[in-house]
């Protein structure tokens, strides 16, 4: 299964686990806690993961074509939940 992985850097890493999860809580199978997240989107599978200082974000997913689709969505997704901060995001597979 083709995997993207970025780590971000940002104070605002909880935050941003807990409020991406809970937005995506209304539409895909979701579990976390303070410190991992993770949103099933069937077949693809997003974890956060915090750490000091920021987040590593795997996308788990059947193909290179669903991690060019979900890459975007994650990245726009996270940068919504942390509005007063510019995250860098750089998918690496």
């Amino acid at each position: 299964m083709p995997e993207s992985r970025a780590t971000v850097t940002t104070e605002q890493g909880q935050r941003c686990l807990t409020r991406l999860c809970r937005h995506w809580s209304h539409k895909f199978q979701v579990s976390f806690d303070e410190q991992r997240g993770e949103i099933v989107f069937d077949p693809a599978r997003l974890t956060l993961t915090r750490f000091e200082g920021g987040l590593t974000v795997v996308i788990d997913a059947p193909d290179a074509a669903t991690l060019d689709r979900l890459e975007p969505v994650v990245a726009d997704h996270m940068q919504r939940m942390v509005a007063d901060e510019t995250l860098q995001i750089d998918w690496q597979r």
